[in-house]
């Protein structure tokens, strides 16, 4: 009886802890950033400028985090000793046809390290986004 208390203890938490999202990274528009897959609407170019103001704050964070508040990635990238790469479009490309392949369309790139925290976040075209004041 004690471990099935302790079971559904550690299986309460979890639950909270994959939905949870720090109170920093919380004014950023998640909804409308995931309900645009692909880029394809353009409503992520318009949020670029609103990443670019939580971007530092995510360096650090779990990857359950990242998810929550950027939602599944476009495309992943799988690299050695269990690192990835999270792939998120910020403008229409050839995804928007094709989203079996990795388009040359500008995106941002979140790089997560093998204990599952983000250890780098770049874009592919960074000379295109407008930075935020």
């Amino acid at each position: 009886m004690k471990n099935l208390k302790q079971l559904l203890y550690l299986l309460l938490c979890f639950m909270t802890w994959s939905c949870y999202t720090p109170e920093s990274l919380k004014g950023f528009d998640s909804d409308t950033w995931k309900a645009d897959k692909n880029a394809c609407k353009g409503d992520r170019a318009k949020l670029a400028p609103e990443f670019e103001k939580i971007r530092k704050e995510m360096y650090g964070k779990k990857e359950f985090i990242v998810r929550n508040v950027l939602g599944k990635p476009d495309k992943e990238n799988l690299l050695e000793r269990s690192q990835r790469i999270y792939y998120y479009y910020l403008e229409a490309g050839t995804q928007c046809q094709d989203a079996s392949k990795l388009s040359e369309a500008n995106r941002l790139e979140v790089r997560i390290n093998s204990l599952g925290k983000v250890s780098g976040i770049s874009y592919s075209n960074p000379e295109e986004l407008t930075k935020p004041e």
